[in-house]
């Protein structure tokens, strides 16, 4: 079971190309972008005005493959799999550990840009300040190690949910689920008990200073929300 549901994760790997397009695109540009504001800093052109300048890092759109890989993996490359002949308990399994690879690939890579290119360009302030996940989160407190698994853990929790929730949208339950989301989120913001609720959860799976009760509300959270895909998928057609 497990040679073959890592067969599968490895064709879902193969077969998400517009995720890796969207990430590398925005990727791209956002390169592009600090390279054209370099260039023009030797001709003193300065791009950043007064240096205030705030840049989102640009390995932070590796975000971004969770997300479509999310959709694509659940709503395109079910009825694909199947096709060739894998069983939905390998397509199951399969799409956890693609999730798990992705997860880990993104917080490595923002990881590792955040301190040998973040930090670095934002010490020598010409280009502005940049912003990487691991400092505005907080993780980057307990070092590299652990913020790459703090990282890695609230992807993993968030590209299930997107998977989720994605196959759930095929049936009315999934449109209640949303809707419901929705709801809670317009709800909640404006009341402020409701609010404080709202604020601990995301606080807990983005900002909890504690980086061992941040890392296992996020993997309880994602083993709980990405068993739901055992009913979604087992009633599904292909």
């Amino acid at each position: 079971m497990i040679k073959t549901s890592w067969n599968t994760a490895k064709l879902h790997l193969a077969n998400i190309r517009v995720a890796y397009l969207v990430a590398g695109i925005c990727v791209a540009v956002m390169t592009l972008q600090t390279i054209v504001a370099f260039i023009l800093l030797q001709f003193g052109i300065n791009m950043n005005g007064d240096g205030d300048n705030v840049t989102i890092s640009l390995a932070w759109y590796t975000w971004l493959l969770l997300l479509v890989a999310g959709i694509v993996i659940s709503r395109g490359n079910f009825a694909r799999i199947l096709n060739l002949g894998a069983k939905r308990d390998a397509y199951f399994w399969g799409s956890l550990w693609t999730y798990i690879v992705l997860s880990g690939a993104a917080s490595l890579i923002v990881t590792v840009f955040s301190y040998l290119v973040d930090r670095p360009l934002t010490a020598w302030g010409q280009l502005g300040a940049f912003w990487a996940a691991p400092d505005i989160f907080g993780w980057s407190a307990h070092g590299p190690i652990v913020a790459f698994f703090q990282q890695w853990a609230f992807l993993l929790l968030l590209a299930v949910f997107i998977h989720t929730l994605t196959a759930a949208l095929d049936k009315w339950y999934g449109w209640v689920a949303a809707a419901t989301i929705i709801t809670i989120i317009s709800v909640f913001t404006p009341i402020a008990p409701l609010r404080h609720a709202e604020a601990a959860f995301f606080y807990l799976i983005l900002l909890h200073p504690n980086a061992l009760l941040q890392i296992g509300a996020c993997l309880v959270l994602a083993a709980g929300i990405y068993a739901l895909n055992r009913p979604i998928f087992a009633r599904r057609a292909v």
